[in-house]
């Protein structure tokens, strides 16, 4: 046969082959779309994933656990315990850490493998509100200096790890807390829990700096008598940085 009896046939493509390439593609999209909603739907610590597992109901909003019901720690924390934990801890470390605390708080501590609750005496250095900018709003922010009692009956003394609480509430003001009040964390009340660890400068060096958020929403009283309810809102924002005080 001719050369050019060849170029006289049909150019086509068998219908085998259309049929081929259109289950290709179908499997194709069909494993990108899932790979996609895996990322989406896996990680409420990613501001876009986490309006949308809002959004479809993939996420409750921050639970308002009793005190009976919030969630069995890893361990609870004095300042001591949480220097010997933390201080050794790298840039990077850190950064993992704070990921998946965030995550547990997130997603009402599904698993709390994290989870540790900070207890003790802590004074009070600094007060603001909570805005819509923070992880966690309305409410009030407390920063605070860790105390520690030498024994049962001595006065407390300063100690260099240092903490930042975050009171979600409605009715909590600034004025609820007094600079120079203490600041007291137990663990049957409050059941603070660990949002963030970094660090800050001290008398020139480095230390340990936590951020806590109250699970139990119970009313809280402070050393100056005031009181307020503390409510979880009904979103945070993940895009916020912490710690939350300037």
């Amino acid at each position: 046969m001719a050369r050019s009896d060849f170029d006289e046939f049909p150019k086509k493509r068998a219908p085998l082959f259309w049929w081929f390439l259109a289950n290709i593609l179908a499997v194709s999209f069909a494993i990108t779309s899932w790979i996609v909603c895996l990322n989406l739907f896996r990680d409420p610590t990613n501001p876009t994933s986490y309006k949308l597992m809002m959004k479809v109901g993939r996420l409750e909003s921050p639970i308002a656990f009793s005190p009976l019901e919030t969630p069995v720690p890893m361990k609870d924390s004095d300042p001591k315990e949480l220097e010997a934990q933390f201080q050794s801890f790298s840039q990077t470390d850190l950064e993992i850490l704070n990921k998946e605390l965030r995550r547990a708080y997130l997603s009402n501590f599904k698993k709390p493998k994290f989870l540790t609750y900070v207890t003790g005496e802590y004074r009070i250095i600094g007060v603001e509100n909570l805005t819509e900018d923070d992880f966690l709003s309305p409410g009030i922010v407390v920063k605070a200096q860790a105390l520690i009692r030498p024994d049962v009956v001595a006065d407390p003394l300063p100690y260099p790890v240092f903490l930042e609480c975050l009171f979600p509430s409605k009715d909590a003001t600034t004025e609820s807390f007094q600079l120079g009040n203490t600041l007291t964390l137990i663990k049957q009340r409050e059941c603070a829990a660990i949002l963030n660890i970094g660090e800050t400068v001290f008398e020139d060096r480095e230390t340990v700096f936590v951020t806590v958020v109250p699970l139990a929403a119970v009313e809280h009283t402070t050393e100056s008598g005031s009181t307020f309810t503390i409510t979880p809102p009904v979103m945070a924002n993940p895009e916020a940085s912490l710690p939350a005080f300037p």
